[in-house]
C-alpha cells in the first residue's frame, strides 16, 4: 500500500511540475512604441508544412503577411487594407530544404510561425 502511494503521489508531482512549467507565461511588458511578437498563436497555426493564418481584424488595421526564407530573404508579401477577415494558406511541402518565417504584422503586434523543410 506504502509502496503504491508512493508512486502516485511522485506521478502526481511530475504532473504538476509539468503543468506548471508548460502554463502560459504572463504578457510580456511592451514599451511605447514597440510592438509585441507573439508565436504559436490561433492566428497562425503550423501542422506539418503547412502554414494556416486566419486573423479577424474587425478595426481594419493595415495588415501586413510576409513569408521570409532562413537568409531572411522575402519570398511573399501581402498586403490587407481594411479586411474584417485575414485569410492564407501556405503550403511549403514541396519548398526547397530549408527554414521558413511567416510574419503578420497587424499593426500593434506581430504574430510569427516558423516551418522547418526537410
Amino acid at each position: 500500500m506504502k509502496n503504491n502511494w508512493k508512486k502516485v503521489s511522485s506521478a502526481l508531482l511530475v504532473l504538476a511540475a509539468s503543468a506548471s512549467l508548460s502554463a502560459a507565461t504572463p504578457a510580456t511588458i511592451v514599451k511605447p512604441g514597440e510592438k509585441e511578437i507573439k508565436t504559436n498563436t490561433p492566428a497562425i497555426m503550423v501542422e506539418g508544412e503547412r502554414v494556416f493564418v486566419n486573423h479577424l481584424n474587425l478595426e481594419g488595421e493595415k495588415v501586413t503577411l510576409k513569408v521570409y526564407d532562413q537568409d531572411n530573404r522575402l519570398l511573399y508579401i501581402k498586403k490587407f487594407n481594411q479586411t474584417p477577415v485575414v485569410e492564407m494558406a501556405f503550403n511549403f511541402e514541396s519548398a526547397y530544404e530549408g527554414t521558413y518565417s511567416v510574419v503578420l504584422n497587424d499593426g500593434d503586434v506581430i504574430y510569427t510561425a516558423t516551418v522547418a523543410v526537410l
